[in-house]
């Protein structure tokens, strides 16, 4: 309950200062930028599958203040019977102390059927570093420290409440004017037993139709090192080809 009350709040008051700046004019006219990817796979005949994901990003980039909300799903049956269901809620506000030096506040709410967990949750404040940003080449680290809560699946009914620390860093390359490429990687573990850790990796090539339109291709990969049952595989993969739109 208390973390789920600091998510809460943490969420509250990044959507506050986001609309709170953005009124009191304490950011400049930057509007917020949108993009939406969808994916849907189906076969038949010999298998029987269907695999639906989106995805949707909202993010402000202001001389100051920065905003970003993301949301992903995913769902998947094979022969009508489910082997995947995943949704990812998490935001970010940040605030630009000095140059490339950045303070932000973080929150994020992950539920996975098929990881073992009802649900797993964190929030806390951290700094972030642009060590590169041109127009060819973009690259980000973040460090963090959160308040994290797991709730393991309703067979099990139990839950770990812990202070974690977590490390990610966004890449971003324009190959071409119409060709991109972006790894995001991240890595949060448990101050209370190092065992306990997850690592998250999303590898990406965007091929841009038009000013909104893009053809994209992405592998994500995410490991839990002490899954909470046996049974429960180490490491998932996700393969995907979306269409994306931005506006």
């Amino acid at each position: 309950m208390k973390t789920a009350l600091i998510v809460a709040l943490s969420l509250g008051v990044l959507l506050t200062e986001a609309f709170h700046v953005e009124a009191s004019g304490q950011q400049d006219q930057a509007a917020w930028k949108m993009r939406i990817e969808l994916s849907y796979v189906t076969t038949s005949g010999n298998t029987d599958t269907q695999t639906l994901s989106s995805k949707l990003r909202a993010g402000k980039e202001g001389e100051v203040y920065r905003h970003i909300l993301k949301g992903n799903f995913l769902r998947a049956e094979d022969r009508g019977e489910e082997t995947a269901n995943k949704w990812l809620l998490e935001g970010r506000s940040e605030r630009v102390l000095k140059e490339e030096l950045f303070a932000f506040l973080t929150a994020s709410y992950l539920q996975d059927k098929f990881s073992g967990y009802d649900y797993r949750m964190s929030a806390g404040p951290g700094l972030g570093y642009d060590f590169i940003k041109t127009k060819e080449h973009e690259l980000k680290g973040l460090i963090s420290v959160l308040h994290s809560r797991d709730k393991f699946s309703e067979a099990d009914n139990g839950s770990d409440s812990y202070i974690s620390g977590k490390a990610a860093i966004y890449y971003l390359w324009n190959i071409l004017e119409n060709l991109r490429f972006k790894e995001n990687a991240d890595c949060l573990v448990s101050f209370e037993d190092i065992d306990t850790y997850f690592i998250n990796s999303e590898t990406a090539l965007e091929v841009r139709v038009n000013g909104t339109i893009s053809l994209g291709l992405t592998y994500s990969i995410a490991y839990q090192n002490k899954p909470p049952f046996p049974e429960i595989e180490r490491t998932d993969t996700i393969f995907l080809t979306s269409l994306i739109i931005d506006f």
